[in-house]
């Protein structure tokens, strides 16, 4: 049995189960075993996975990059922002996906997700759970930014664990 270089890649024209393994038939009718190998199908999902971290990772960055702004009702970027304001002008910038201006349509993006679940990118909402009044971005580390008030504009605030806290969120969706 010849071993193949790690990193060579093949075009397999045939695949068989043999003894519980799996082998790919290449060229000339040989065959090489399963044995690490990443077959096209996972190798679509090894990449979509990445481009989909790369997207979070942007958002993110696009997020805490407003951090200091001045919060405007109404303002959509690029100097001053509302709270969904501030996650449609980040997701639009980063992804290129258009979110509506208002907290409650929103809640109708993406899927809904566990508040103890969280990753980088997605939107966290706040008050009414079917009806909420605020929005922010959750970036990593048990935080989110978030266009808060007038007298305070865009702020990275710690996600709240306490049920009575302003900043414990109602709900969060991932949109990405």
């Amino acid at each position: 049995m010849a071993r193949v270089k790690s990193g060579y890649k093949f075009t397999a024209t045939g695949q068989a189960q043999y003894k519980g393994r799996t082998w790919y038939r290449i060229k000339d009718n040989k065959w090489i075993l399963g044995t690490n190998t990443v077959t096209t199908k996972k190798y679509a999902s090894i990449k979509a996975k990445a481009a989909k971290t790369a997207k979070q990772k942007k958002v993110v960055a696009l997020a805490n990059a407003q951090v200091g702004k001045a919060y405007v009702w109404g303002a959509t970027g690029p100097y001053s922002f509302d709270c969904s304001g501030l996650t449609m002008y980040a997701y639009k910038k980063a992804t290129g996906l258009t979110l509506p201006h208002y907290s409650v349509s929103q809640l109708y993006y993406g899927k809904a997700v566990s508040t103890k679940k969280l990753v980088k990118g997605d939107l966290l909402f706040f008050g009414s759970k079917s009806a909420p009044s605020h929005v922010g971005i959750y970036v990593g580390g048990g935080k989110f930014v978030h266009a808060s008030s007038p007298t305070v504009g865009v702020i990275k605030s710690k996600v709240s664990t306490n049920r009575s806290s302003a900043f414990y969120p109602s709900s969060a969706r991932r949109v990405i």
